[in-house]
């Protein structure tokens, strides 16, 4: 029996900046937070990347904005942490130096037997698949970067993209190998059907940069281009090309499976043309992958995807500070 598609059906945030409490019902395929800048539409995507991250890279400062973040799934299973001490217990392996964070995920009903934390993290790290892409090109730190070619953040996510890349290419090597040695009269069809994601990735590639004179190299397994006679490295590009090559190839690679793509900003280095065409690129590569970004980029929207914008004043549903 095949396990049921999971997606996050409702976000729920309490005491945002200690003013604001928050509820936000998510579509499964594609949701835009929207508002002014400082409205909170970054912070409340970033109330839930962080939990459902939690346990890999803990967002520590959140805690200073918000009490508590519940998710629930569209399963009714849901996953919640605070700083409420009236019901759930305490991570056993804090210090005194992390914030005094409560664990509940009703699904497993774990918080009654909970002895250590990684018990705790395994259990939240597999209710979901998901990725969080970064729009932000910082420099990296020598003592961070993998080798010599790698500069900034976004190179540093090409490196490690560029790895799962290989393994994407060969698994679906593998597939088109048995389909082959079944010899089944609809063999061409089926590897067609295999390899339709990865063409159509390297045909979106070729589409975008296309007006700087820059193709996929096809004869390289990595991730290479070439400009007339020229050969380039992905670390050689843009920022904004470097961008659309980590959102795109991230979805590649995602291969189908039920993912959340969280993306903040995603317009930043993004020409209008591409940003208008982003979600439809994402959605053709992983039909399957449930879009949480926050902009306030009208390009994002114009290609039909009006409907799935929600205004920062939207969700709001008590203001402490408000005039009664």
């Amino acid at each position: 029996m095949n396990e049921p598609i999971k997606y996050i059906s409702k976000v729920e945030i309490k005491n945002l900046w200690g003013r604001y409490d928050i509820v936000w019902n998510l579509d499964p395929s594609v949701n835009v937070l929207s508002g002014i800048n400082g409205s909170g539409k970054s912070t409340v995507l970033d109330c839930v990347s962080s939990i459902v991250n939690f346990g890999t890279r803990e967002n520590y400062e959140i805690w200073d904005k918000v009490d508590e973040i519940k998710l629930i799934l569209n399963t009714d299973e849901s996953i919640w942490l605070g700083k409420s001490k009236e019901k759930y217990p305490k991570f056993s392996s804090y210090t005194d130096s992390t914030p005094n964070l409560y664990w509940e995920t009703l699904s497993y009903q774990i918080y009654n037997t909970i002895e250590s934390k990684s018990m705790e993290v395994v259990q939240h790290n597999n209710l979901l698949n998901y990725d969080i892409i970064n729009t932000f090109d910082k420099i990296l730190s020598k003592n961070t970067s993998p080798n010599y070619k790698v500069i900034t953040e976004l190179d540093k996510d090409i490196f490690t993209l560029q790895k799962q890349y290989l393994d994407y290419q060969l698994n679906i090597g593998k597939k088109a190998f048995e389909i082959v040695s079944k010899n089944d009269k609809n063999t061409n069809e089926k590897i067609f059907e295999v390899k339709k994601q990865h063409n159509r990735f390297l045909e979106i590639i070729d589409i975008l940069f296309a007006d700087t004179d820059k193709k996929v190299d096809r004869e390289n397994n990595e991730l290479m281009f070439l400009s007339g006679n020229d050969k380039l490295t992905p670390y050689q590009l843009s920022s904004g090309e470097k961008q659309m090559i980590v959102i795109l190839l991230t979805v590649l690679i995602q291969d189908n499976k039920p993912s959340i793509l969280f993306m903040d900003e995603p317009e930043i280095s993004l020409h209008l043309d591409w940003q208008r065409k982003l979600i439809q690129y994402i959605k053709e590569l992983n039909p399957n992958v449930q879009i949480i970004l926050a902009t306030h980029s009208p390009g994002i929207i114009l290609e039909g995807w009006r409907d799935k914008v929600t205004e920062m004043t939207e969700i709001i549903t008590l203001d402490r500070k408000a005039k009664s």
